[in-house]
């Protein structure tokens, strides 16, 4: 198979490759900017076909002090993110030849480059996309550490049934095209989340970035009104996946559980057709508890890889 990669350091080729990569597709390319102060990747490893066909790309991150930490890869593969985006769903098919040798071939050359610079190892992280396994095993790679697990109801939604004496609480669906006050909760709740401050235009972002499929998002909100979690859930065929919940760091299982009880309520009412539902838990104990409580259960995971150079 035909496959070439260039290795160098232009921190910004990306928002080209990006370009490359949404051309053709019925998606608008999405903003693409770094935030002020964000680091650049030490280097980047570009994979095409020899017909010139972008295949994938990967980022080589290294830390301040290189001395404490291994250099971390992020890649991706043309293939199954235009499948993604287009989708709204995580791609979870077996690879194909290419799409492995590819992968392959991305991560080889990364290791060679942070050898070269005296680094004695190699770290990604696995999108638990059917690849993983496969890519670890041609590159002589070892789990180090998991990262998350992916929850799925095990009957058809329309036999579930909530646990009982589930906690009493207050949801809210978020309409499509929320209003001023409503994202400025949002931007609040965000912010507490994630330790970094937003503003209702981001909140306003992030609610817009979501695939072009339907989907369903509730918040979860505390006794003086505020918000404490939220899920989206978005439909594709007969599956609604939810990519993460949010949650604030007090945000016990027990409201969590009775919020996922209410989404699968909701899809039910707005989705008849979706039979399956499934959760990403980002090693966090508490969404666990609550989707274990849920009648959730694990269907499979994905995890960090060290390659020794």
């Amino acid at each position: 198979m035909g496959i070439t990669v260039e290795y160098h350091r232009d921190a910004d080729a990306d928002v080209r490759l990006y370009e490359e990569l949404y051309a053709g597709t019925p998606v608008p390319l999405p903003r693409l900017s770094r935030e002020e102060g964000a680091g650049r990747p030490a280097a980047l490893v570009v994979a095409r076909h020899t017909d010139g066909r972008l295949l994938g790309w990967a980022e080589v991150w290294e830390d301040e002090e290189p001395e404490s930490a291994l250099p971390f890869v992020q890649w991706l593969l043309v293939t199954r993110e235009r499948e993604r985006v287009t989708t709204g769903r995580h791609v979870r098919r077996p690879g194909t030849a290419e799409e492995l040798e590819t992968a392959v071939c991305l991560l080889r050359r990364a290791a060679t480059g942070a050898a070269a610079a005296g680094r004695t190892a190699l770290e990604w992280d696995g999108p638990g996309d059917g690849l993983d396994e496969r890519i670890a095993a041609g590159l002589g790679a070892e789990e180090s550490e998991e990262l998350g697990r992916r929850w799925r109801t095990t009957v058809p939604l329309a036999d579930w049934r909530p646990p009982a004496a589930l906690q009493e609480v207050t949801v809210r669906a978020v309409p499509a095209a929320p209003g001023a006050g409503l994202l400025a909760e949002h931007a609040r709740f965000y912010s507490d989340v994630t330790g970094r401050s937003y503003d209702p235009e981001e909140a306003a972002e992030l609610l817009d970035d979501l695939p072009p499929v339907p989907h369903v998002t509730l918040d979860l909100l505390a006794p003086d009104g505020g918000v404490m979690a939220q899920a989206t859930a978005t439909v594709a065929d007969e599956e609604a996946l939810v990519d993460v919940i949010f949650r604030t760091q007090d945000t016990g299982a027990g409201p969590l559980t009775a919020l996922v009880a209410e989404l699968v309520a909701q899809v039910r009412r707005d989705h008849p057709a979706v039979t399956l539902l499934t959760v990403q838990e980002y090693d966090d104990r508490v969404t666990a508890e609550a989707l274990s409580a849920a009648g959730l259960r694990v269907a499979d995971r994905w995890c960090r890889y060290r390659m020794a150079l």
